[in-house]
């Protein structure tokens, strides 16, 4: 079945109205995760719900941060496996000496995953403090995204009993229960990359996460400049572009949502765009 192309990015339907109380952003690298996470949170804080956005352990942009007035939190891996050491043990000193030992700075090293699954034990504490909060999460990559949900079942294959165990069970518990997480997987229009993101769903429902939505983005078809042009005022490369677009569109169902090309060269601009048509929607709805 064709998609709608003016059908624009709707937050109900990211929701699918059922407001989950973590939204995992991933995808490849360079895809616009970072403008739509940013967006989704500027469109929450619009609607007056309490929302953080959080990079996981990647560096924030300061001063788009600060532009955007953005509600955020910053998690360090360190700090964090600092944090749940000491919670463990008692002592923040104890914590601190531990996580400079050799051998916990080879274990991190040796074992990626380890380091997600702290943070993302991390994101879920907060959560669990907080009923009122949502988090909306910006998953530096595809492969980040996957590691982050294995790892809780490789690790509690690797210790089968104990504290850490009860912690991974707890961690499940909250990202597996009805309602309370959705991934929006972010794709370029290009054959290539949607294929991935169909891969990337294929991984993420083999690891248990079903509640997922695919975003295609940067579309020139449906970019707001563009509309009532003709071919005959678009140079070639465009015309060309969004022909490429329409043939990819084709063979996509109704369940993609699209965002438009913005052609504003500032990406605080961008993000607050995007997020006004987030608003508008989630109000019209």
């Amino acid at each position: 079945m064709k998609v709608d192309t003016t059908n624009y990015l709707s937050l109900p339907f990211i929701l699918s109205n059922k407001k989950p109380r973590l939204i995992i952003i991933t995808g490849k690298g360079g895809v616009g995760k970072t403008t739509l996470a940013m967006a989704i949170t500027k469109a929450y804080e619009s609607v007056g719900k309490k929302v953080l956005y959080n990079c996981f352990d990647q560096p924030l942009n300061n001063s788009l941060s600060r532009n955007l007035n953005l509600p955020h939190f910053l998690l360090k891996m360190e700090d964090s496996a600092k944090e749940y050491i000491a919670n463990k043990l008692g002592s923040e000193t104890i914590a601190g000496w531990i996580l400079k030992t050799p051998f916990f700075s080879s274990l991190f090293n040796m074992l990626p995953g380890l380091g997600h699954m702290i943070l993302l034990g991390h994101i879920i504490n907060k959560l669990e403090e907080d009923p009122e909060l949502t988090i909306v999460l910006d998953s530096p990559s595809s492969g980040h995204a996957l590691t982050m949900f294995e790892s809780p079942q490789n690790f509690k294959e690797m210790f089968r009993s104990g504290l850490i165990v009860e912690d991974i069970k707890r961690m499940e518990d909250f990202i597996f229960k009805a309602d309370q997480m959705k991934v929006v997987i972010t794709a370029l229009p290009t054959e290539m990359a949607l294929q991935e993101a169909q891969d990337l769903e294929l991984a993420l429902k083999q690891r248990r996460v079903h509640d997922i939505t695919h975003v295609v983005n940067d579309l020139l078809k449906i970019c707001p400049s563009l509309e009532g042009s003709t071919s005959d005022e678009l140079p070639d490369f465009l015309n060309k572009k969004i022909s490429m677009e329409e043939e990819l569109l084709k063979n996509l169902d109704s369940s993609w949502r699209l965002i438009p090309h913005y052609t504003h060269d500032k990406p605080s601009s961008i993000i607050k765009e995007c997020s006004l048509l987030l608003t508008k929607e989630m109000h019209d709805s």
